[in-house]
């Protein structure tokens, strides 16, 4: 998996991003505005992995579920690196949001962060994921306008940490890949609290 990020200090607080699906193009504005969103988060002091993905790796349930498999995997390589899981978040805007869900039934471990960028899907979701199994301190950002994902409440266990924030941005779903400063900010300041354990 290419664009890890450099592992070797353990006390680092690490956050792995995950956009939302159909970029067409490495050069389209909605790719160009993920990589501004994942330089910001590194602005904030994380050590970041993001890996820019177009529409031909994401379409199909299978990609998102190996997709969660090599996620995981790379969670637990840092935790065997000895970063604490208190150190560690895993966040994802809106296809990202369903990966990081599928993510966190493969990590099982209950002090690793999750921030659902959008929430859960309403609906039939593109991908299969098995609420069930769900573990860690998950927090849920959506907006009040979004017609796609909404309130992941009811949804999962009853032991995983959970807390949801509702936007009311005006901009709905898209919200959380527009890359200018006040509407990043709406959902990157309480990531960066929930990342640090507040």
């Amino acid at each position: 998996m290419t664009g890890f990020p450099h592992m070797s200090n353990a006390a680092e607080r690490h956050l792995i991003y995950m956009q939302g699906c159909c970029v067409k193009q490495a050069s389209s504005a909605v790719a160009k505005d993920y990589q501004k969103i994942a330089q910001a988060l590194r602005d904030s002091g994380f050590n970041v992995f993001f890996e820019l993905r177009t529409s031909d790796m994401t379409d199909s349930d299978e990609q998102a579920q190996a997709y969660a498999a090599k996620i995981a995997q790379y969670v637990q390589n840092l935790l065997t690196k000895g970063v604490a899981p208190e150190n560690i978040t895993v966040s994802g805007f809106s296809l990202g949001s369903s990966t990081a869900l599928v993510a966190s039934g493969l990590i099982a471990n209950p002090k690793v962060n999750y921030v659902l960028l959008a929430g859960c899907p309403v609906g039939a979701s593109r991908v299969a994921i098995d609420y069930t199994k769900v573990r860690g301190r998950v927090l849920s950002i959506l907006d009040s306008k979004d017609d796609k994902f909404g309130s992941c409440a009811g949804h999962l266990p009853s032991d995983v940490t959970f807390k949801e924030i509702t936007l009311d941005s005006g901009e709905g779903h898209k919200v959380f890949r527009l890359a200018d400063e006040y509407n990043l900010n709406l959902w990157k300041a309480p990531l960066e609290t929930w990342a640090k354990g507040q």
